[in-house]
């Protein structure tokens, strides 16, 4: 049996040298053939979605994505992958709701849209329109567990942006009748969804934060994690894009976003934002885009700091902003204290120079 410390070691030790359902897999599939009844059945639901979470899991290179569904869930439902249409696939819902109570999870990707809910329509029954806004808390009452992928799902995310028409709320703000674990990301790494999924099959529900994102991959901050952080007490700070240097002057939102990329890193292994030269727009933060992480190219707002200190660092929104303010103004400070950030005191950005063909770069202060 996959005991429950050797599933956390993995989680935390996994980078970019084999993904975690790679590792997982051989133990897995024996551990879930040991559970009574087998693989239990997952209906994957989508509400106001681009159904990036989906393909994001079809990235998983190994095992591929058959392998995760034949080895580790039985998916019953899903709007992009099953085979039965219509009326077929519509009676799945319904028998699964009847017969797996409380044994099957549902995975929810995509906001719901309670302003408008013919914006997602699941199907139909008797000629009558199955609306997202309805389907969703009623297969969440009979389910064991509710899994919010993306962060769409798990916060609204892009469909929640002012002036928000559709109305869309996060999962968590309209399921109340069973557990809702939020997995976020724009969208979420297959690590993320995968692992999730395992532990709630094997050992109950996961440890998770306020927010209920699962500890194992949302306790640290990108900007602990970041391999840029040493150029950040150094003082030394990209002034573009691509520049060298810590990203932060140019919007990177690491500070105020907890996941843990820097280390795991997408499309098995191949990259993440800021190894491409871009900052980290924040999209497993609770506020995005909206609330702090947007513009994505401007810099965190002021931060008053510890002994007269004002430099920028963090935009304090919602109950994370005062938190993160304090976490990186140790980290300012430790900075002034024992190296070169002190003569940079992170200076806005000097106006863009014009290029040697002539050509105004773009100000991205």
């Amino acid at each position: 049996m996959l005991t429950r410390r050797k599933f956390l070691k993995l989680c935390v030790q996994t980078t970019v040298a084999a993904s975690l359902s790679q590792l997982l897999l051989p133990d897995l599939a024996r551990a879930l053939r040991l559970l009574p009844g087998g693989k239990p059945a997952v209906l994957w639901i989508e509400g106001t979605s681009c159904t990036g979470n989906t393909v994001s899991l079809d990235n998983s290179a190994d095992p591929a994505l058959r392998e995760v569904l034949e080895e580790i869930i039985d998916l019953r439902y899903s709007q992009l992958l099953m085979w039965p249409q219509n009326n077929e696939a519509v009676q799945i819902l319904y028998d699964t709701r009847e017969k797996q109570r409380d044994n099957f999870i549902l995975v929810v990707e995509g906001g719901i849209p309670l302003g408008m809910p013919e914006a997602v329509i699941i199907g139909a029954n008797d000629g009558l329109p199955l609306y997202a806004t309805e389907v969703i808390p009623w297969l969440a009452e009979a389910a064991r567990a509710v899994v919010a992928v993306g962060n769409c799902a798990a916060f609204g995310g892009p469909a929640k942006t002012i002036p928000n028409p559709t109305g869309t709320k996060g999962v968590w703000e309209v399921v109340t009748s069973k557990p809702v674990i939020n997995v976020p990301g724009c969208p979420a790494h297959p690590d993320w969804m995968v692992g999730t999924l395992v532990h709630l099959l094997l050992y109950g529900l996961p440890e998770t934060d306020e927010f209920r994102r699962p500890r194992l991959f949302f306790s640290k901050l990108v900007h602990d994690l970041c391999p840029r952080r040493f150029a950040f007490f150094d003082g030394k700070f990209a002034q573009a894009p691509g520049g060298e240097g810590c990203l932060l002057k140019v919007g990177c939102k690491g500070p105020i976003t907890h996941a843990d990329c820097p280390t795991r890193k997408f499309n098995d292994g191949v990259n993440w934002c800021i190894n491409a030269g871009n900052p980290c727009i924040g999209c497993a933060a609770p506020d995005f885009p909206d609330g702090g992480t947007a513009p994505f190219f401007a810099r965190l707002g002021d931060v008053h700091l510890p002994a007269g200190i004002r430099s920028t660092a963090v935009s304090v929104t919602k109950a994370v902003g005062a938190a993160t303010a304090l976490g990186i103004g140790g980290h300012l400070a430790a900075g002034f204290a024992r190296r070169r950030l002190g003569k940079n005191r992170l200076a806005p950005v000097s106006a863009p120079q014009e290029t040697s063909g002539g050509k105004d770069a773009q100000d991205h202060d």
